[in-house]
């Protein structure tokens, strides 16, 4: 039982591992299933729709969420702030360490805090969950707009890309499927129950999808990878892990500032420091097919970063559990 749990628990980081080490030993599987078109949609695509179709399904209720405060500046952080350090990542790591794992990592940097993981985390920590749900819609529904313009400055010196262009693609790869799944959660009938009672199954369902793409990911770009130097591997990990811990720094000291309240505070710092790796795969996936070719590659920062934010959240989210735990019979007494 005890095994149980931990591989529900850490599904998603467990299979990750799982599906690139079967991507790079053996590609073949995985180099097939990539090519499978269904419509307009090529499968990862037909993947990351699923993702976000679930996403809007199992959206909790927002009600007592309204922290203007807190939201606004949670948005700034998500979508203003933290975006900036794509900017050294490029400058800086350029020359030292293989261009395609900087653009990841750079991607990892402009797309918005997490759909589900922040939430589980705030949850956890005894944040303002309602405050964190409405966050992450938000900044996913603004994030379709603003992850355009930041992506074609990070590709502008390898192939050009046409803001417009990849809009209308996220937008039907992301923002409808959002939607969708939202409408079918409000008219159809039992929608919400059996979401509610199913949420577990559909975030793994969820995590399946995000597997699946990578496993196409890995498996094309398989030759790149196992020639990429492993020195430069490990420098993205360091600057994988970098990333969350200056994030962290900032959410901490601009929730400080903004004299929030404690349950807000904890919201802000675990939500501002956190980034989506569905979303990382939808932007790959929504590349040119020039960049597609080191996408592969890319998705492993996106990886690296986002097992380092849940592995130092996670940490600090019991920690701060413990610490309202304790709280609490002061309070009483």
């Amino acid at each position: 039982m005890a095994a149980k749990d931990f591989i529900i628990k850490n599904f998603l980081i467990l299979g990750l591992l799982a599906v690139i080490t079967f991507g790079l030993v053996c590609p073949a599987p995985g180099e097939s299933l990539d090519g499978i078109q269904i419509g307009r949609f090529r499968l990862p695509q037909v993947a990351v729709i699923v993702i976000f179709i679930v996403s809007g399904l199992c959206l909790d209720s927002i009600s007592e969420c309204l922290q203007y405060k807190a939201l606004i500046l949670s948005i700034v952080l998500v979508l203003g702030v933290t975006p900036l350090l794509a900017w050294p990542i490029l400058h800086f790591g350029h020359g030292y360490v293989e261009e395609s794992l900087l653009q990841g990592l750079a991607v990892f940097c402009v797309v918005p805090t997490t759909l589900s993981s922040g939430v589980t985390m705030v949850t956890q920590a005894k944040g303002n969950v309602s405050l964190a749900v409405l966050l992450t819609t938000i900044t996913n529904l603004l994030g379709v707009g603003t992850m355009p313009w930041s992506v074609s400055k990070i590709f502008a010196a390898s192939v050009p890309i046409k803001p417009s262009e990849m809009l209308f693609e996220l937008i039907w790869l992301t923002l409808v499927p959002l939607i969708v799944g939202m409408l079918l959660r409000e008219v159809t009938p039992g929608a919400k129950s059996f979401a509610k009672t199913n949420k577990k199954v559909l975030g793994l369902c969820q995590n399946c999808c995000i597997l699946l793409v990578v496993l196409l990911m890995t498996s094309s770009a398989q030759p790149k990878i196992i020639s990429t130097d492993s020195a430069d591997l490990s420098m993205a990990l360091a600057i994988a892990a970098g990333i969350h811990l200056v994030y962290r720094v900032v959410g901490y000291f601009s929730a400080t500032a903004a004299v929030l309240e404690p349950r807000e505070w904890v919201t802000v710092v675990l939500m501002s420091s956190q980034k989506s790796l569905p979303v990382c795969v939808s932007v790959l996936s929504a590349l040119p097919e020039d960049l597609r070719r080191n996408s592969g590659l890319m998705i492993v920062p996106c990886i690296m970063a986002h097992a380092s934010q849940l592995i130092i959240d996670s940490i600090l989210a019991v920690r701060w559990e413990v610490q309202e735990e304790k709280k609490a019979p002061l309070l009483a007494s």
